[in-house]
């Protein structure tokens, strides 16, 4: 099946011709993806493109076979409503039924810059976001967004599933700094990928899909002490250099420990904005050979404004599974011949914060290249 479209090479990656949405309304269930085309689709993702998924649904094909009958029932229902209800194109509809696999959770950059820079404009592109997602996982999985998080408050929602973000996105309260890796770790990682189990926060049964998006602006405040101390170890996102980094890596050696598999958790990054901070972060993060098979990012120069506007069957996708598809993935610009992918000395020279009391294993660096509750509910902290 042609992937090129969801790369922009084809039609399947840009909108829907004048009535081709219409024509999609009328196709009979006989054109529609089957069941056996779903669990042709999810079998390949666990067993192809990410192979330690099968930590968690199975190496043998009766514990497939079991552990997949909801998520292909999910997978029918979705991606028969993409095609005729939302003009998505039948490849990338199947693809998008991937998402059945996963638990989606999204990190909110709130910093003041959202609302000040570029006439507000930046909040309208944060709620035509955290719509267009919604919509889609919402089909994926009966719980929606699993936990949708803001760097900045204690405020978030549980289970998102409404059909409107502007309501509760225009009330929130913007303002503090970027600080993506230490509200990653302690708003998201902690709570649905847990170091140590508990009641509240139980032990992690399905991948988990991480969608970050940011405006990566420095506030006034860093900028003016920049200004003075050129020795302030600060990056755009507030924190150390190389902080987001090493909660990433750690994230991924210790769910391996944990015998979930590297891939159980993985990550996506978006920019708002034209920020140029935003644009440095995703690019250090876009070029680390090291975390890259774990990590997707939207490429700095797409106006997501108008993609999700205008081409939202192109952008989506990419948003979407380019964390989880290797052929959605932009390619990495980077090869290991170019850099070395296990320099260890590197990443000691960038990791400032010790996240953990004891020394997690560093199993990327051995590794040989090659619940639901009730919908919509506010975060208790």
């Amino acid at each position: 099946m042609a992937r090129a479209s969801l790369m922009g090479g084809g039609t399947g990656g840009q909108k829907p011709a004048a009535g081709e949405e219409g024509k999609n309304a009328t196709k009979s269930s006989e054109e529609l993806p089957t069941a056996k085309e779903i669990g042709a689709k999810l079998i390949a993702v666990i067993k192809e493109d990410r192979k330690s998924l099968k930590n968690l649904y199975g190496t043998t094909d009766q514990e497939l076979d079991e552990n997949l009958k909801d998520p292909i029932k999910k997978g029918v229902e979705m991606a028969g409503k993409l095609i005729t209800e939302k003009g998505c194109s039948y490849e990338i509809a199947i693809d998008l039924t991937a998402l059945t696999l996963y638990n989606v959770a999204v990190l909110i950059d709130d910093s003041g810059s959202m609302i000040s820079e570029e006439n507000g404009e930046r909040k309208n592109t944060l709620i035509q976001y955290v719509d267009s997602i919604t919509e889609i996982c919402s089909m994926a999985n009966d719980c929606g967004i699993a936990a949708m998080r803001f760097m900045n408050s204690k405020k978030g929602k549980r289970n998102w599933r409404a059909d409107s973000s502007q309501g509760y996105l225009d009330e929130h309260l913007y303002g503090g700094v970027t600080r993506i890796g230490t509200e990653l770790q302690s708003k998201i990682l902690d709570v649905l990928a847990p170091k140590a189990p508990s009641q509240k926060n139980p032990e992690q049964k399905r991948p988990l899909l991480v969608l970050t998006v940011t405006d990566g602006a420095v506030c006034f405040l860093l900028k003016f002490l920049k200004l003075y101390n050129n020795s302030l170890k600060k990056q755009v996102e507030g924190e150390r250099k190389g902080h987001l980094k090493s909660i990433i890596r750690d994230c991924v050696n210790e769910r391996q420990e944990a015998g979930k598999g590297f891939e159980a958790v993985t990550f996506q990054f978006s920019r708002i904005g034209n920020d140029p901070g935003a644009t440095q972060l995703l690019e250090e993060l876009d070029n680390d050979v090291d975390l890259g098979k774990y990590i997707d990012i939207l490429p700095v120069e797409c106006d997501l404004r108008r993609q999700l506007a205008e081409d939202r069957w192109f952008v989506l996708p990419k948003i979407l599974l380019g964390a989880i598809l290797p052929d959605v993935k932009s390619p990495h610009p980077k090869s290991l011949d170019q850099q070395s992918a296990n320099n260890r000395a590197q990443w000691d020279g960038q990791d400032y914060y010790q996240i953990a009391s004891e020394k997690i294993r560093d199993h990327i660096a051995e590794m040989k290249v090659d619940g639901n509750v009730e919908s919509d509910e506010d975060w208790d902290e």
